[in-house]
């Protein structure tokens, strides 16, 4: 289980071609969150508080991963026949790294966990503090939490991307994607990602029908997203109905993305890196996850 912002949490646009290389400005925005580690680490030892470094790892891109996050069909086709959107996916094969890739675990969890309830919100409200002054130092933005961090984040990204509601050719597109699909809207950003979104709900629902005892209540602004512990064999005919989804969506797609997916990738990836992380490692569960709310 998981809570999903209302955020357009995804990256990137311009034109990335091929995609045969990470887009242009990750490493410097990995350097700018190694730097703003570093600012946390100083500040939270000025206050004689334990912190170590986190920065997450660099982004491993899978094959063919960048051209699917470009638009390009004969890598969605390849993806989406095995793995449909990625949503049930996990469940069928759990030892398979593209859908379940190793998760990066904050070295700092074993300390916070043995602090006692004061010491914890005492070093949290240090932590929330030094981290409002490292972005200051190393990003020049103001920001007060980490929650504001991305809600800052989030809101960049789709003021960015609403440009390509302007855009001509995928206006056009996106009505004959949206026709075929048979759905109302038409809007390039309110399309992509539509199909995967429903999909996502379908998961959340069989979940919750299987979760015990009272459900968790979602923070104001935000939706608890359940993730299915599902067996493979029990898993396997939601995945097979979510991959028909899959390849119907690009099917209809099958000149919407190849023309919205580089700009969007393009823009987003921009936005992150201004907010000193990797974009285009963020795109696909950005764009989906706040449509959610």
């Amino acid at each position: 289980m998981f809570i999903a912002k209302v955020v357009t949490v995804t990256l990137l646009a311009g034109s990335f071609g091929a995609l045969t290389s990470p887009p242009s400005g990750d490493a410097a925005a990995y350097e700018k969150q190694t730097q703003l580690e570093a600012k946390r680490v100083a500040c939270m030892t000025e206050r004689g508080l334990d912190y170590v470094a986190s920065p997450e790892p660099r982004y491993t891109w899978q094959p063919g991963e960048q051209e699917r996050l470009a638009g390009d069909l004969e890598a969605l086709r390849a993806y989406r026949a095995r793995y449909g959107f990625g949503v049930w996916s996990p469940n069928v094969y759990p030892k398979d790294k593209v859908v379940n890739p190793v998760q990066h675990e904050n070295p700092n969890n074993k300390m916070l966990m043995s602090l006692s309830a004061g010491r914890l919100k005492k070093w949290r409200a240090a932590d929330q503090s030094c981290f409002s002054q490292a972005v200051k130092e190393v990003l020049g933005k103001t920001v007060t939490s980490q929650e504001d961090y991305y809600d800052q984040l989030e809101a960049a990204v789709r003021k960015s991307l609403s440009v390509l509601d302007q855009d001509r050719q995928l206006v056009q597109l996106g009505k004959q994607f949206a026709a075929c699909l048979g759905v109302s809207r038409t809007e390039p950003t309110a399309l992509d990602g539509l199909s995967h979104t429903k999909i996502v709900r379908q998961a959340s629902d069989v979940a919750k029908k299987a979760w015990k005892g009272e459900l968790p209540k979602a923070p104001k602004g935000k939706s608890v997203i359940f993730r299915p512990n599902l067996k493979p064999a029990e898993a396997r005919p939601y995945l097979d109905k979510e991959i028909q989804a899959a390849l119907k969506d690009l099917e209809c797609g099958k000149d919407f993305y190849p023309a919205y997916s580089s700009k969007a990738m393009e823009i987003t990836s921009r936005v992150y890196q201004e907010f000193g992380r990797e974009g285009a490692a963020q795109a696909i569960p950005s764009r989906i996850y706040h449509k959610l709310v």
